[in-house]
C-alpha cells in the first residue's frame, strides 16, 4: 500500500447530515491532481473513450473531481481522500467518501442527474461513489454509449445461463484472460458473429495464393475527361509503404500505365516513378489531370462530375501478408495487384440481396441533410445518401455483420438468458460495429507511416474518417478492411473495445446508473427530485453532435431497432432530416443553415437557459448545479454565464483543469472550468455599477491571495476569477449605470480578470505596469502569460479585453495569426510614428541595429518622438531581453542596444532636433534609408 493510499483508510470526522447547501466545491476544488491526472491513461478517458466512439472526450478525472466535491460538505480533511480519487482511483478513498456522502445525506443515496450526458462519463462517476446516478442525452447514440460504460458493467451477470455458441480453444483463452462475465461472453458473441460473417461472405472475399484473406483493398473514384472522354481514376498518392532502411525494406508504390483506352496499375519496389493524378494546384486548390491526354480538370469541375453521377468505383490493389503471414503473429503487410477473380468478386457484391430490417432497407439510405459538407464532407461531391459513403461490398459487409447480430441476440434470447443480458451483449457488438464504420467510408485512407528517405518506421495502417472529432472527411483513394484479420476488421476492432472494457470492469465499483433519451429542455422527472445536477453542456459551436452521429445511427437502427427499441425503433423525424436523430431541439450554435429551425446564439442561449430551467425545477432549493464547459471563445463564455443568470442560479466558484493533451487525444481547449452555481435566492437588491464593480475587484483580489497559498497558477486563475466575479454579480437583480442601462454581464468578466492582473502587481524595471500605453500593457502581460507560444483567437480577445482594446487594434500590430492561434510580434513594425505603442517602438530599435547599428536606433527613437531617456521605453527593452532566450535574435539586438544607452540617447537627441521640421509619417524602411 502506497503512503498516499494509507493516509486515506482513516475515519473522516466532521461530515454533517443537517445542512448540505455549503458544498465543498464552493471553497476548493483539486485542480492540481486533476491536471496530473488527465496526463496520464488513467485519468484522461481514453480507455473509456475506445468503448464508444461519442465526441467531446471528457476525462474521468475532472468529471470524478466535479461529482465528489459538488457530493461532499465542506472540511478540509476530505482534500486528500478527493485527491487519492482523482489521481490514482483509490478505493479506500472511494470507500471513506462514500459513506461521508450518505451521511451527509441523511443516510440516504442521493440523485445526481447529467441532462446532458453524451457517453456517460459523469454518471459513470456518481455511480461509482454509490449514489443514484441519471443521465439524459437528446441522442440515442449517446445514451447507448452512456449504457455501455455507466450502466451494463456495474449490473451482476453472474447467474445467466452459457451462451449457446460453440467456443474453440482460441475463444476459450480470450474469455479466461477478460475475467468478468460480461467481457468473457461478449468476447465469444464477437468471435461468432466473425466467424458466420466470413461464411456469409466468402464468396465476395476469395483467399490469396497462399489460402489466406488479404486485410484489405485500396479503391478510387474515377471519372470521364472533359477533353478525350476516356474515364481515370483519381488518386491522390502513389505510395503504398515508405521504405525503411533499418529492416532494407525498399517500401513500395503504385504504378499507372496506360494501355489504348484503358489504364492498369501495377505495385512496384521502392519511391513512385510517377505523380498522382489527384493533386494540389496552390491557390486555386485541387485539381484532376487525365492520365490520357493531360488535360487539367478544377475542382469544380470535378465536383460537377459527381454531382451528375458520373463517379465510378475502381478497385486498385490489394493490401495482404507477406509469405509465412499469417495476419495475427506475422503481421509484415505488403501489397499486389488484383487477381481477376478478386476484381470481379469485389465489383459483384450487391448490398440488395440482404432483406429489409422491418420498415428499413438493409443498407442506409437515409439522405444526408442539405448544406451539411462541412460535417459529411462527400455529400458536396455527389454522395447524397449515408449507404453511399461506402462501396457496395464494405455495404454488403457491414448489412451481414447487422444481420448476423440480429440472429445471435434471437439465439441468446431462446436459449434462455435475460433480456436485459441479451440486450447488453448485442450493445456491444453493435459499438464495434460503429467503431469499424470509422475506418469504413470514402474518407478512409491508407495511412503511410514513415517518410521516402527512410529513415523513420514505416507501419501501415487505415487513416480514422473522423479527422477532426467532428466531421466526416472524404477522398477519392479510399481503404476499405477485409473479413479476415488486420486493421480495420472485425476481430481488430473487436480487440480494440473488448480490451478496454475488460479493464473498465475491473476498475468499476457501485450502483447501475440509469441512462435514458431526453430532451434537456422537458425533462421527465419530478419537481424537486435531484440532489445535485452535474453537466457537460454541448460546446456551442464546436460539434454538431446529431449530424457528425447520424453516420452510426443509421446503422445502429438497422441493428438494435427491435432489440433496444426505447432508442432505435421509433421515427425521430424533424424538420431537418426525417429519419435521422433528432435535431430541432439540439442546443448548439449550426455553423450552416440547413433548413428548420435556426440556431444561432441566440437560440443557444435561450435553449441552454431553458434546459438550466428545467435544472433548477428538478433540484431540491437545497441543491447544486455544477457545470463544466470549455470553449476557446469568450462568446460561448458569455452565453454559457448568461444562460446560467437567466435561469435563475448564482455561481458560486469556477475551478480551471488542463484536460486536454497527449493522453485525451484532443488538442482544440487547454482548459475546462467546473462552474459551482445555486439558486439564486428571491427578492435580489438593485445595485449600481460603481458599486459592484468595486465588489468584484475586492472578491477577486481576495480569491487570488487564496489561489496563490494553494498553488494555483497564474494562468488558472485568470479563468478561476470568473467564478469570484460572476458570484458577486448574481447577488443582485439588477446592475445600473449612471445612464440607467443594465451593466452587461461582458463587463464584469473583463473586471474580473484585469482584478487578477492587478494583483499581481506587476512592474518594468519599479514602474507599475498600469503607467504604461493599453497596447504596451497588453505586450508585456502577453509575454509574462504565453511567452512564445500560439494561443487561441478566443484567448486572445480575453486578453486584449482587459485593457480595453478591441481584437481588432492588436490584430496585426501586436499578433501574427498562424494555422495553430496567435502568437506575440517581435520583429519590426512597418511603420513607426508618435502613436506607436512603447512595444512597437522596442522592436523597431531591434530591427534598426541589425539594418544599421546605432544610428538607425537613434532614428527609431526620433521618429517614435520618445524621449531619449524615458524610462517607460528602456524598461520594456529589458523587460523584453529578460522574457526571451539568450539565443533569440531580438534578445541579441536589444541587448547590445542596451550596452550602448548613452551613445543611442545622444544621437537620437540630435537626430530629433534635425527632424523637428519634417511632418510627413515615414515607413520603417524609408527612415532607415534616410538614416545618417
Amino acid at each position: 500500500m502506497s503512503g498516499t493510499e494509507a493516509r486515506t483508510t482513516g475515519p473522516l470526522q466532521g461530515s454533517t447530515a443537517q445542512d448540505v447547501r455549503a458544498r465543498l466545491i464552493d471553497t476548493w476544488f483539486p485542480c492540481a491532481a486533476v491536471d496530473d491526472a488527465c496526463a496520464t491513461p488513467a485519468g484522461s478517458g481514453r480507455n473509456e473513450k475506445a468503448i464508444f466512439p461519442w465526441f467531446a472526450s471528457r476525462p474521468i478525472a475532472q468529471a470524478r473531481a466535479a461529482v465528489l466535491t459538488t457530493l461532499l460538505p465542506i472540511g478540509d480533511q476530505f482534500r486528500p481522500h478527493v485527491e487519492a480519487a482523482v489521481r490514482m482511483g483509490s478505493p479506500g478513498a472511494f470507500d471513506q467518501l462514500a459513506r461521508v456522502v450518505k451521511e451527509n445525506y441523511g443516510g440516504r443515496n442521493p440523485v445526481v442527474l447529467d441532462l446532458f450526458s453524451g457517453r456517460g462519463i459523469i454518471p459513470l462517476e456518481a455511480a461509482r461513489v454509490g449514489v443514484t446516478a441519471v443521465g439524459t442525452d437528446l441522442s440515442p447514440v449517446a445514451t447507448l454509449a452512456g449504457r455501455l460504460l455507466a450502466d451494463w458493467p456495474l449490473r451482476a451477470w453472474e447467474e445467466e445461463p452459457a451462451l449457446p455458441f460453440s467456443r474453440t480453444e482460441d475463444d476459450d483463452k480470450l474469455m479466461a484472460a477478460a475475467g468478468h462475465r460480461l467481457a468473457a461472453d461478449s468476447r465469444l458473441l464477437h468471435a461468432e458473429i466473425g466467424r458466420r460473417a466470413r461464411v456469409k461472405l466468402a464468396g465476395f472475399y476469395p483467399l490469396d495464393g497462399a489460402g489466406r484473406l488479404p486485410w484489405g483493398y485500396l479503391w478510387a473514384v474515377s471519372m470521364p475527361c472533359d477533353q478525350c472522354r476516356r474515364r481515370f481514376p483519381l488518386i491522390g498518392s502513389l505510395t503504398l509503404r515508405h521504405p525503411y532502411r533499418r529492416t532494407s525494406d525498399s517500401g513500395q508504390a503504385m504504378q499507372v500505365s496506360v494501355i489504348g483506352d484503358s489504364w492498369h496499375v501495377d505495385v512496384i519496389d521502392g519511391l513512385p516513378t510517377g505523380q498522382p493524378t489527384y493533386t494540389s494546384a496552390g491557390k486555386k486548390g485541387k485539381s484532376a489531370r487525365c492520365l490520357f491526354c493531360g488535360h487539367v480538370h478544377s475542382l469544380e469541375t470535378v465536383k460537377a462530375k459527381g454531382l451528375a453521377g458520373q463517379y465510378q468505383d475502381e478497385p486498385l490493389v490489394v493490401a495482404d501478408f507477406s509469405s509465412g503471414s499469417n495476419g495475427r503473429n506475422d503481421t509484415k503487410k505488403i501489397f499486389r495487384t488484383f487477381r481477376e477473380e478478386e476484381r470481379k468478386a469485389a465489383l459483384a457484391a450487391d448490398p440488395k440481396v440482404l432483406p429489409d430490417v422491418g420498415g428499413l432497407s438493409a443498407v442506409p439510405d437515409e439522405e444526408i441533410p442539405p448544406n451539411n459538407v462541412h460535417t459529411v464532407q462527400a455529400s458536396g461531391y455527389g454522395y447524397a445518401n449515408y449507404g453511399q459513403l461506402m462501396v457496395a461490398r464494405q455495404s454488403l459487409l457491414f448489412g451481414t455483420l447487422a444481420e448476423t447480430i440480429r440472429e445471435c441476440h434471437a439465439e441468446m434470447l431462446n436459449a434462455g438468458l435475460g433480456q436485459d443480458y441479451c440486450s447488453a451483449l448485442a450493445g456491444y457488438a453493435s459499438s464495434t460495429l460503429a467503431r469499424m464504420t470509422r475506418r469504413a467510408t470514402r474518407g478512409a485512407r491508407l495511412h503511410c507511416h514513415g517518410k521516402p528517405d527512410g529513415s523513420a518506421q514505416n507501419r501501415v495502417q487505415i487513416g480514422d474518417v473522423f479527422t477532426n472529432e467532428a466531421s466526416l472527411s472524404f477522398q477519392f483513394d479510399f481503404f476499405e478492411a477485409g473479413i479476415g484479420e488486420g486493421p480495420g476488421t472485425w476481430n481488430s476492432v473487436a480487440d480494440t473495445g473488448l480490451t478496454p472494457l475488460a479493464t473498465h470492469l475491473r476498475s468499476l465499483r457501485g450502483r447501475p446508473a440509469k441512462l435514458r433519451r431526453a430532451n434537456a429542455m422537458a425533462l421527465p422527472y419530478r419537481d424537486g427530485s435531484v440532489d445535485a445536477v452535474v453537466c457537460d453542456p454541448p460546446y456551442y459551436d464546436m460539434i454538431e453532435y446529431a449530424d457528425a452521429s447520424d453516420y452510426y445511427y443509421v446503422w445502429l437502427r438497422r441493428t438494435l431497432a427491435q432489440i433496444q427499441p426505447d432508442l432505435f425503433s421509433e421515427d425521430l423525424g424533424t424538420t431537418v432530416g426525417p429519419n435521422l436523430q433528432n435535431k430541432d431541439d439540439e442546443i448548439i450554435v449550426r455553423r450552416v443553415y440547413n433548413g428548420g429551425i435556426r440556431h444561432d446564439r441566440e437560440f443557444y442561449e435561450r435553449s441552454l437557459a431553458n434546459a438550466f430551467r428545467e435544472a433548477k425545477r428538478v433540484l431540491r432549493s437545497d441543491g447544486h448545479l455544477v457545470v463544466v464547459f470549455g470553449h476557446s471563445d469568450p462568446e460561448a463564455w458569455k452565453r454559457l454565464l448568461a444562460a446560467l443568470h437567466d435561469a435563475g442560479f448564482v455561481i458560486t466558484s469556477s475551478w480551471p483543469s488542463r484536460t486536454e493533451n497527449a493522453h485525451t487525444g484532443v488538442a482544440s481547449i487547454k482548459v475546462t472550468v467546473t462552474i459551482g452555481c445555486r439558486v439564486a435566492p428571491p427578492h435580489r437588491p438593485v445595485a449600481t455599477a460603481a458599486q459592484i464593480d468595486r465588489e468584484v475587484s475586492e472578491a477577486v483580489k481576495s480569491a487570488v491571495r487564496e489561489w496563490d497559498r494553494d498553488g494555483l497558477a497564474f494562468t488558472d486563475q485568470l479563468m478561476a476569477c470568473i467564478g469570484r466575479g460572476m458570484e458577486v454579480y448574481g447577488r443582485y437583480s439588477k446592475i445600473l449605470k449612471p445612464d440607467g442601462t443594465e451593466a452587461e454581464l461582458e463587463r464584469y468578466l473583463t473586471l474580473s480578470r484585469v482584478a487578477v492582473r492587478d494583483s499581481m502587481a506587476l512592474k518594468l524595471d519599479e514602474l507599475p505596469l498600469e503607467t504604461f500605453d493599453k497596447r504596451t500593457r497588453f505586450a508585456v502581460f502577453w509575454q509574462r502569460v504565453n511567452g512564445l507560444a500560439n494561443v487561441s483567437k478566443g484567448e486572445a480577445r480575453f486578453l486584449a479585453q482587459a485593457d480595453s482594446l478591441r481584437f481588432e487594434d492588436v490584430r496585426g500590430p501586436l499578433l501574427r495569426e498562424g494555422k495553430s492561434g496567435f502568437r506575440l510580434r517581435l520583429d519590426a513594425p512597418e511603420t513607426i510614428n508618435e502613436g506607436s505603442s512603447t512595444f512597437e517602438v522596442a522592436r523597431a530599435m531591434a530591427g534598426a541595429w541589425d539594418a544599421g547599428g546605432t544610428e538607425s536606433v537613434a532614428s527609431v527613437i526620433a521618429q517614435a518622438e520618445c524621449a531619449p531617456n524615458d524610462p517607460h521605453l528602456w524598461a520594456v527593452v529589458g523587460e523584453i531581453v529578460t522574457q526571451l532566450p539568450n539565443s533569440d535574435k531580438t534578445a541579441k539586438a536589444l541587448t547590445t542596444i542596451q550596452r550602448n544607452i548613452p551613445a543611442i540617447a545622444s544621437l537620437a537627441q540630435r537626430v530629433a532636433e534635425s527632424a523637428h521640421s519634417q511632418s510627413a509619417q515615414l515607413t520603417f524602411s524609408d527612415m532607415l534609408e534616410e538614416t545618417p
